[in-house]
């Protein structure tokens, strides 16, 4: 009988020390709490469900898998910074070990930012910076400069650099479009002193406000010649209205948007030339950022990020990785990038 005993004590021994190296009794090895080790990136960003952050969705997913990481894309269904908020502090009690944020108010979402950094999270933003705020990195795009510049000088080259223009933009606080308008307007009046820049209106990243405004300003101003749709929500909204209002080589238009949203604006003439970059690749870019923190890694001068991305370069002075020079898309490319993002 003594046998019996000493052979069951020794089977649950044995059972409670397999559990416990399965992990079974354990918090984790990963913020999520998976016990694999694998630290968890989690990217929020202005809004799910457009066509530009769905592209940042998928080049994240690729990177999780090339990484072994795990990846949460989760953000607010409408530009809101309140609801944007909330889903950075569900993220914070889930303990995740990095959030990447594209801030739609780079002030409202410093507190919040600080909370998970002083949760032990890793926080940077990519897409749209907020740089006074605690965040490590910012994984940049192309410069507001290079932005900027290509976007005016696209809208100034159809309009023969003279006439009334104006601009769509999206939420009034984004630091990315207000960083590229202010450069649009600086460039305007140094290079195309014949352009009057008539006013800039803000649709919150509504496609359908950004039609209904560039409508208005159509009407209201019928010698308008140019428009900008700043953001990838508002440029084909801009398109949408030129064509509505039956502009098409009358009012000129640019923009800033996935060349699958605008292939058909570009292929009917509504929207000559579109700028962007390849968000698939920031998508990437932002995995590989948020793996580097959790490992303590620091940046410096070119840094080869791999996968579909390659190189880019680390901008000390802002903190900043750089994607690379921004794209312009026409009716002679439009055809090799349509589909892809």
């Amino acid at each position: 009988m003594r046998g019996k005993y000493i052979s069951i004590a020794i089977s649950l021994a044995l059972l409670f020390g397999i559990a416990t190296a399965c992990g079974g009794s354990g918090s984790g090895g990963s913020g999520s709490g998976g016990g694999n080790n694998q630290p968890t990136i989690a990217f929020v960003p202005k809004l799910i469900g457009i066509p530009y952050f769905d592209a940042m969705q998928k080049g994240g997913q690729e990177a999780a898998k090339d990484l072994g990481v795990k990846f949460i894309y989760q953000g607010p269904s409408t530009a809101d910074s309140a609801a944007q908020i909330q889903t950075i502090d569900g993220l914070i009690q889930r303990h995740v070990d990095a959030i990447a944020v594209a801030p739609n108010d780079p002030s409202a979402v410093k507190p919040i930012l600080q909370k998970a950094k002083s949760a032990g999270i890793k926080v940077y933003t990519t897409d749209t910076d907020a740089p006074n705020t605690v965040r490590q990195v910012f994984d940049m795009q192309a410069t507001s400069k290079a932005i900027g510049e290509a976007t005016i000088d696209a809208l100034a080259s159809q309009m023969g650099g003279k006439g009334k223009w104006a601009i769509v933009s999206c939420g009034p606080t984004a630091q990315n479009l207000n960083s590229w308008i202010k450069v649009e307007k600086k460039r305007a009046l140094q290079k195309y002193p014949g352009m009057k820049l008539i006013g800039v209106q803000y649709a919150g990243e509504d496609q359908q406000k950004a039609k209904q405004i560039a409508q208005q300003l159509m009407t209201a101003n019928p010698d308008l010649k140019g428009l900008i749709g700043q953001c990838s929500t508002s440029a084909p909204g801009v398109a949408q209205a030129i064509q509505a209002q039956h502009k098409i080589g009358k009012v000129y238009s640019t923009g800033v948007a996935t060349p699958t949203a605008m292939a058909k604006y570009i292929k009917n003439g509504a929207m000559a030339k579109v700028v962007l970059w390849n968000p698939v690749n920031l998508g990437y870019l932002t995995v590989w950022t948020g793996k580097q923190l959790v490992e303590g890694k620091s940046f410096s001068g070119t840094e080869n990020v791999g996968g579909p991305v390659g190189k880019v370069k680390y901008l000390p002075k802002q903190k900043a990785l750089l994607l690379g020079p921004p794209l312009v898309f026409t009716k002679k490319n439009i055809d090799k990038y349509n589909g892809k993002f």
